[in-house]
């Protein structure tokens, strides 16, 4: 009887949150598809992970993840934030019937990121051997990384190419592309090549491959859904003002990135790369604890965008209290599921990852933090805040790279978890502060909110 009471507090609760508005069951709708997607992508990974695991170990592991890594963080300079910004523009431009301006936004992405991503993949193939011996201290990284050198123009485009879709609403097109596609080319190609040849930077090659469909096809897709927009009154949007917008955005995205990668980098540096692979797998296993909080944002980004530049700030609030509270409950019930079963989950990926329990454990923490302070970040970029994100972001991820050198060469893989749980309490938390004190808006789990909401509810929406 107690145990069919709670299921039904915890049902009840659940529908009360999808039900708030309309805009938070069209989050949710939305969610519920994208969820689908997000998982498919993980467990793709989850899948990739486990071959590489199997065939070339942990230290298999270690290079996969840390060249991975690296491309991406090439990547994301050479896009130079416009990914965010371009989300946040085509909402507020299909808001305000501006469609005219979605062919002008999408052809100065392009003619922006495309000669910058080409001049910095260059410098990476150029310095791959430097980068390897000089600063991994390991030669294997060398044709890993001038193979990466080519795949950056592609994920450039691929990360353009998905929040342009994403802008439009589009959101299975936009998760497929993110989070499955080039993952599914991947592990396919991965599963019948590796039958017949054994190679450790087989794993690179398949994803490049994948990565290079879905950056193909997200162009293609966005050429023809805006085809026959014309692009008039220039005057009125330009490229100076998109690269002004997205610079802070860069400097936010990058800074979150070297969060969560610093404390590997550093082991790389300080450690062994075995170390890294074990470290790797803790911290993909780690992340299904903020997976609804990524699903969530996925969706809510543009409707935030929509709904402050529309000026409904009472429904914003209804709608970051009722995502906030879902985020937390699934990510605490996720929490205490890992930690249950932390060894037996290790175990899959193989003996050599059953060291890495502690670590699993202290990255949980790490995600549930990121998950209590909710949206904040998308927040913060979609409602015109980027330059407070910016500086918040500067002065946590200096902070960290400083703890990290300290943590990482004195206590290796326990400093880098400890490490990461610094890093997201300092940028969430101060985020969180800031949308509260400065903008009013209330982004962290509170029990008190959802109630508050609801009241507001009663009282009706600006």
């Amino acid at each position: 009887m107690v145990c069919g009471s709670m299921r039904v507090v915890l049902v009840d609760r659940l529908k009360a949150i999808l039900n708030a508005n309309t805009h938070t069951e069209e989050i949710f709708k939305g969610s519920a598809i994208t969820f689908f997607l997000k998982m498919s992508g993980m467990l793709l990974s989850y899948i990739a992970i486990l071959i590489i695991s199997r065939q070339y170990g942990a230290e298999g592991v270690g290079l996969y993840s840390l060249t991975f890594g690296l491309m991406t963080f090439v990547a994301m300079i050479s896009v130079m934030g416009i990914n965010v910004s371009i989300l946040r523009y085509v909402g507020e431009f299909k808001k305000n019937g501006k469609d005219y301006k979605l062919k002008l936004l999408y052809r100065y992405a392009l003619e922006l990121v495309v000669p910058f991503s080409l001049l910095l993949s260059s410098l990476l193939y150029a310095f791959s051997g430097f980068i390897a011996e000089s600063v991994f201290h390991n030669a294997s990284y060398k044709a890993a990384l001038e193979f990466s050198a080519f795949v950056v123009p592609f994920i450039a485009l691929q990360n353009i190419g998905v929040e342009f879709i994403r802008g439009l609403k589009l959101m299975k097109v936009s998760e497929f592309l993110r989070s499955v596609n080039h993952l599914f080319i991947s592990v396919t190609l991965l599963s019948i090549v590796g039958l017949y040849l054994t190679n450790q930077l087989l794993p690179i090659y398949t994803l490049g491959i994948g990565v290079f469909v879905s950056a193909v096809f997200s162009v293609y897709f966005i050429l023809k859904k805006i085809q026959t927009i014309k692009a008039i009154n220039h005057n009125d949007f330009s490229k100076k003002e998109l690269v002004e917008t997205s610079m802070p955005m860069m400097v936010t995205v990058v800074a979150s990135f070297v969060l969560g990668s610093i404390p590997l980098f550093m082991l790389e540096v300080f450690s062994t790369t075995k170390d890294v692979g074990v470290f790797s797998v803790a911290f993909k296993i780690a992340t299904m604890v903020s997976l609804v909080l990524v699903v969530v944002n996925t969706i809510s980004a543009p409707k935030f965008s929509e709904l402050y530049w529309n000026k409904e700030y009472k429904t914003l609030q209804l709608v970051i209290d009722s995502s906030t509270r879902l985020i937390f409950i699934v990510s605490l019930i996720v929490s205490i599921l890992i930690i249950l079963f932390t060894d037996q989950i290790l175990m899959l990926f193989g003996n050599d990852f059953i060291s890495g329990s502690h670590v699993l454990i202290l990255l949980v923490v790490a995600q549930m933090i990121n998950s209590a302070t909710g949206s904040v970040s998308i927040l913060l970029n979609m409602i015109g805040s980027q330059k407070a994100l910016k500086n918040i972001a500067i002065i946590v991820t200096t902070l960290t790279i400083v703890v990290s050198y300290i943590l990482v060469s004195n206590y290796g893989s326990i400093g880098a978890a400890y490490t990461f749980i610094i890093s997201m309490a300092l940028l969430n938390i101060s985020g969180a502060i800031y949308a509260h004190m400065k903008l009013g808006y209330i982004t962290y789990y509170n029990p008190l909110n959802f109630k508050a909401s609801k009241q507001l509810e009663g009282e009706g929406f600006e």
